[in-house]
């Protein structure tokens, strides 16, 4: 076997790997942290890092010189803009951690900064030279403002580290500071990433290919697991979920996406490998390893789940496990049905009954859900009334009370302590002779039990759930308060929705479903105190307060004058109306608007934003007004 050969192809499998970890990582923090400035900002860091590796694994294969320079002249787009994404980076976990604004000037010097040196890399000889070299690996030659940006782009990865170990000492937390460890740690990983070291040295020719190999896989797998690092580190900026929940669900995805990529890419690198010295086609044993890796890797997840959720809750597992049981075993409205429909069934089967019913007793009421190979009419119905149940039973020679009606045995459905009446089983001209044989009756009184158990069960979590339910604005408040306090010790009493900056997003779902719906009808935004006030005038209906609230909202951002459609002014405003209070299509609006729908859509959440804000002065004056 060639290692050489092997250890190539191995650097290649780890270079896509590198890249596919930054894509997946940039993903992650787009889709959860999106509102965070410091994650935004490290996305743009990934950016960089994924060019850089992407034509680092497309000049493997590249068809000659002129295609390796174009190349490797657009790859100079990332490493151009690295220091003042890297400057923006440490800026914005500064104003998280030390409320700092300085250093804002920076931001648009360093952006003009890295535009002209793209532009010159792209156009000129003066940062980088043409006629790129060949040896071992294709790469350009250092031009004369090379080096200085070389100077330039160490002092900025230098400063930002010191900055970032500075902000870690205002951490007031044991566990922010060690999370600003983290990123300190991986702080370099973009830099080394991206950075064309051979433009420094070129390709040293004294070193063994070999060991020039290992050096590269060992770098990219320093390089993954420090994106890794400060991904994580970064994830908790800007969300106002619990620490345990952020953890769980960065872990999971590092090991269903990233991990689970890379070895994927390995299994196929070595599949790619064995193929020639097993007299296999190309792709053979490649696409079979690949799958087989992708599959193993999720069971593998699965099975470590306990393993895993011990390692990450720590002295909340016990607690955590218990609540992940309870939602497992909670018993909704559809699994209760079911395993009533079961019991039903087995109790006809029993009796040798050609249908039934089981009514269940809801506050003083009646409900027939339930049924057999059976349909009854609203009159049959209606003439089963609680108050047979106290009129006297024929009971047959085992013992077991019935009462005889309208050709039926109905079986009251009682608690343990057969005081507290939980339903009915009704069954139809049952077959059985009676009296029934011990079997039967044992097997009769199991089911009735289990039936009774249920309903008990059901009927004291829907109490539970009852007294849980004013609890979770209060938890969720908690939650919003330590997720502002994670990283500072700034005061957040008097911390409301109106001050989350997930409101865009709150007030986008409560118009998304303005006329009804859960995200409605469950939005945050009913926390607000001009919210309550509304309600008070639609009888206490926070719906219907958050309702009008919206449309007070959206009145405030109506401009003055005779309505126009095509209007600059009133475009915001007939957005909104049209789309949500009339409910009209994306493509109506668009077409009487006289806009395109992609420019709708930006037009929306320009409008959706200004709309947080009036929700937010509208907050404050409720806030300010007068007690009456």
């Amino acid at each position: 076997m060639d290692w050489v050969h092997f250890l190539e192809r191995a650097s290649d499998v780890l270079t896509a790997g590198v890249g596919a970890t930054a894509l997946a990582l940039a993903l992650y923090l787009l889709v959860y942290n999106r509102t965070s400035q410091v994650a935004r900002t490290f996305v743009g860091l990934l950016g960089c890092v994924i060019v850089a590796y992407l034509t680092d694994l497309l000049l493997r294969n590249i068809a000659g010189p002129e295609y390796a320079e174009r190349l490797l002249r657009l790859q100079w787009i990332g490493i151009a803009f690295t220091p003042s994404l890297y400057l923006e980076f440490v800026r914005a976990i500064r104003l998280s951690v030390v409320r700092d604004h300085s250093f804002g000037w920076l931001r648009p010097v360093s952006v003009v900064l890295s535009g002209l040196i793209s532009i010159l890399a792209l156009t000129t000889n003066l940062v980088v030279q043409s006629n790129p070299t060949a040896a071992r690996t294709f790469h350009l030659r250092p031009g004369p403002l090379f080096y200085p940006f070389a100077l330039l782009f160490a002092i900025v990865a230098l400063w930002g580290l010191r900055e970032t170990l500075l902000a870690r000492k205002r951490c007031y937390t044991h566990t922010a500071r060690r999370r600003m460890a983290y990123l300190s740690i991986g702080f370099a990983a973009p830099a080394m990433g991206v950075f064309p070291y051979l433009l420094l040295a070129g390709w040293p020719a004294g070193l063994s290919s070999g060991v020039l190999q290992i050096l590269l896989i060992a770098g990219n797998l320093a390089v993954a697991a420090m994106l890794a690092l400060v991904a994580y580190s970064v994830a908790f900026f800007g969300t106002l979920m619990p620490d345990r929940v952020i953890k769980h669900r960065m872990v999971r995805f590092l090991l269903r996406g990233p991990v689970t990529a890379i070895v994927a890419l390995i299994a196929f690198g070595v599949g790619l490998t064995l193929e020639p010295l097993l007299g296999l086609g190309q792709y053979t044993l490649s696409l079979v390893a690949l799958a087989v890796a992708v599959i193993l890797a999720q069971l593998a997840v699965e099975l470590l789940k306990p393993v895993i959720d011990l390692m990450l809750y720590r002295e909340g597992a016990r607690e955590v496990t218990q609540a992940q049981e309870l939602s497992q075993r909670l018993l909704t409205t559809a699994d209760l049905k079911q395993f009533l429909e079961n019991v039903l069934a087995a109790v006809c089967e029993l009796m040798r009954s050609n249908g039934g019913f089981l009514a269940i007793l809801d506050q003083g009421q009646l409900r027939w859900d339930i049924w057999c190979d059976l349909s009854m009419s609203d009159a049959e119905i209606a003439t089963l009334q609680l108050a047979q149940v106290t009129q006297a039973h024929d009971t047959d020679p085992s013992g077991e009370a019935f009462i005889r009606w309208d050709g039926y045995w109905v079986i009251p459905l009682r608690d343990k302590a057969g005081s507290d009446l939980l339903g009915f089983i009704g069954l139809r001209s049952p077959a059985v002779e009676t009296p029934l044989t011990s079997e039967q009756q044992h097997r009769l009184d199991q089911l009735l039990l289990q039936a009774s158990a249920a309903l008990a069960d059901r009927r004291l979590q829907q109490i539970v759930f009852a007294a849980f339910a004013p609890l979770l604005p209060e938890l969720r408040d908690i939650q919003m308060r330590g997720g502002m306090m994670r990283y500072s010790g700034e005061s957040v009493v008097g911390f409301s929705v109106a001050q989350s900056p997930e409101l865009p997003q709150y007030v986008h779902d409560a118009l998304a479903h303005y006329w009804g719906g859960p995200r409605l009808t469950a939005n945050p935004l009913l926390e607000l105190q001009v919210v309550r006030q509304a309600a008070s005038d639609y009888e206490g209906d926070a719906v219907k307060g958050l309702r009008a609230v919206l449309a007070n909202a959206i009145e405030r951002l109506r401009p003055d004058g005779e309505l126009k459609l095509t209007a600059p002014e009133w475009l915001l405003y007939n957005i909104l109306e049209m789309k949500f209070l009339r409910g009209h299509r994306v493509r109506q609006v668009a077409m009487r608007l006289a806009v395109s729908e992609s420019d709708l859509y930006r037009k929306q959440r320009i409008a959706i934003e200004s709309l947080a804000d009036i929700l937010t002065e509208m907050e404050e004056e409720a806030q300010n007004a007068p007690a009456d």
